[in-house]
């Protein structure tokens, strides 16, 4: 035998019957390993013709059968008994004592190809999370992602639905500002995708797709799995290609700036015949330089600074845009004595517990917010929308305060200002601009109004008239328990209405669909934050409407041993959509939901599940599955009213 050949213990002496064959892996080698009367052989799994598994073929006599056509090899040289020269490779094995042993020839280190190249250009552009689903048209692509990810390079989250891949990596765009991937094969890999690439774009995300393709000189010929994927994704898509053999690994550079830069989506379809090129020359990456921060303009300031100084009862509305500048905007607030709310996409962003705090603004938000918008005769929008969802009035004078120029075209006729610039800076800049201001009425009245609020959330926490859980109780329970550096991903409905209402928020960041509103959000988004910070507690709260889209996620969650708590709220029904028939007049139909044992299939998976359906198990619940430690589900019977 060569002495260059590495041995690997492949199976155990009774794993494969006379007369049949298997697969098995020998380092890199994928091998059909196959024993007859004559003994053990070992060729290659790959059928030179069609590519098919020779290892899920049969034994016929001395010759193994491929399977997709029928083709004869030797099962021991390779050979084919007829007249073409159509071998396969063949492996030497031995039957040692403790199994089954075949010796191959490893590379030194694995081979360098375009795809290896393009993943370090990847890397290098400072992309280090992928999640995804491995497949056919995918697979060059997916080696180099596996090479990376052996040399700590990046991580993989190989997920269940290419839908979950486009949410997570939403999320994780939502959560760092940095883009991660969604990988998918061609076809209907790809068009998975669709969903939660538009959740980003919606929201100014970053995220990159990058997509496998058919062969190049099979397109257009409707070949298996063809879609024309540069039109199917383009609407989505700000910056999109298909990959070729004359372009280099710089495409990823551009794809990742872009998506950066512009806080878009980057689409890169890659071929199965792009992926066996190897490798090309090409110049080392540039150095990535970042857009500065929008200085906000001199007049803009002395605009903004005088309606402040002239402003009885402000308030300041912090949105996802501004979120990160925070405590930029509450120094300015406490500067200027000036109430401060959020828009939902914000909420965890500002400690609601704080003075000038009020909840969040609109439909999922608290009374005082509502109550100080109408005592308001100002309103500073730092960052976020003009989203029906957050009920800004058209009756009080408005600024924002925006570095989306596109996001004006939301402006409504009482916008005074329209300020280009970073929130941040604002904020700091207009401290030296405004006047100090303390206002003891107004910090009087939100003191008393909060009080009567927090009044009425105690009255609500019990169960309803239906023996079930109001969505008062469960957040009061989830705050005794829940780290105030946790992370909340939320899902839409009527489980989400209440959170934003009943949960105070001191820290806890939240990630959610914002202008998209998807359905089946809440689970994907919590891989997604966990990817993001695997050291943090997720907690992923859901109907069982929308939890029930993307359920066998939790096995994900298993997988990759994530640190994932999930609330679902189960009502058995639909609850805001009966809600939205009731308001528009209609019948109540088709909203009744059947449903699992949610508890039972985290339990399956190895993990913590718990039915809740009293006041005692809510609060035994609670405290159990945050002194847990790692994922855990609790199914509650929630109340079907909306608040």
């Amino acid at each position: 035998m060569s002495n260059d050949l590495t041995w690997f213990k492949v199976a155990d002496l009774d794993a494969v019957a006379t007369g049949t064959v298997t697969v098995v892996q020998a380092g890199h080698h994928t091998i059909a390993l196959s024993r007859t009367e004559e003994g053990f052989g070992a060729i290659s799994n790959r059928c030179p013709h069609q590519g098919g598994p020779l290892g899920e073929g049969l034994i016929e006599g001395q010759l193994l059968i491929c399977p997709w056509h029928g083709w004869e090899y030797d099962p021991v040289s390779g050979e084919t008994p007829g007249p073409f020269d159509d071998r396969v490779p063949c492996f030497p094995v031995e039957e040692r004592s403790d199994g089954i042993w075949v010796g191959v020839k490893e590379p030194e280190s694995h081979a360098e190809t375009l795809m290896t190249q393009l993943v370090e250009r990847l890397v290098s552009s400072g992309i280090d999370t992928v999640f995804g689903i491995v497949g056919h048209s995918n697979l060059g692509l997916a080696d180099a992602l596996r090479g990376a990810e052996q040399r700590g390079e990046l991580r993989y989250y190989g997920v269940r639905h290419e839908g979950a891949a486009a949410f997570a990596a939403s999320a994780y765009g939502k959560l760092t500002g940095k883009p991660a991937v969604a990988l998918s094969i061609a076809g209907p890999g790809a068009t998975n995708l669709y969903t939660g690439m538009w959740d980003a774009k919606l929201s100014n995300t970053p995220l990159l797709a990058i997509t496998g393709q058919i062969p190049t000189k099979q397109l257009g010929t409707r070949a298996f799995q063809e879609v024309p994927l540069e039109l199917a994704l383009g609407p989505v898509a700000g910056w999109t290609k298909r990959m070729s053999a004359s372009d280099g690994p710089d495409v990823a550079t551009h794809m990742a700036r872009y998506a950066i830069s512009q806080k878009d989506i980057a689409h890169l379809v890659v071929p199965d015949d792009v992926q066996l090129l190897g490798p090309v020359e090409a110049d080392p990456p540039s150095r990535m330089h970042l857009p500065n921060r929008l200085q906000p303009a001199a007049e803009d300031i002395a605009q903004i600074a005088a309606l402040l100084d002239q402003s009885s009862n402000p308030l300041f509305v912090v949105g996802r845009g501004a979120a990160a500048y925070a405590a930029d905007v509450m120094a300015l607030a406490e500067h200027v004595d000036a109430a401060v709310a959020t828009t939902f996409p914000a909420k965890g962003c500002i400690d609601e517990s704080r003075p000038l705090a009020t909840g969040v603004l609109g439909r999922s938000g608290t009374p005082v917010s509502a109550a100080m918008q109408t005592r308001s005769d100002l309103i500073v929008v730092f960052g976020g929308g003009m989203a029906p969802h957050t009920g800004i009035t058209p009756k009080r004078t408005v600024v924002r305060i925006d570095t989306d120029a596109l996001a004006s075209r939301r402006n409504g006729p009482n916008v005074e200002v329209f300020a280009m610039a970073d929130a941040g800076l604002t904020a700091q800049a207009l401290i030296g601009a405004t006047a100090s201001r303390q206002r003891p009425e107004l910090r009087d009245w939100l003191e008393s109004r909060t009080n009567w609020w927090e009044d009425r959330k105690r009255s609500r926490v019990g169960i309803d008239r239906d023996g079930r859980l109001t969505g008062a109780a469960i957040f009061a329970a989830l705050k005794r328990y829940i780290p105030s550096d946790a992370v909340t991903a939320l899902d839409v409905g009527n489980s989400t209405y209440s959170f934003g209402r009943y949960f105070e928020a001191n820290g806890q960041r939240v990630a959610m669909s914002g202008w998209l509103g998807s359905i089946g959000y809440a689970l994907p988004a919590a891989i997604g934050a966990a990817a993001a910070y695997p050291d943090k507690t997720i907690v992923a709260i859901a109907g069982d409407g929308g939890f029930g889209q993307y359920a066998i996620e939790l096995a994900t969650v298993a997988l990759h041993n994530l640190n994932v708590k999930v609330l679902v709220l189960s009502n058995d029904e639909l609850g805001k959509i009966t809600a939205e028939q009731q308001l528009a007049g209609t019948h109540v139909w088709a909203t009744t939901l059947k449903n699992p044992s949610w508890a039972g299939m985290a339990t399956s998976l190895d993990l913590f599940g718990q039915r809740v359906e009293t006041p005692d198990d809510l609060e035994a619940g609670m405290k159990a599955l945050f002194e847990h430690k790692g994922a855990g589900l609790l199914d509650i019977r929630s109340s079907k009213l909306q608040y």
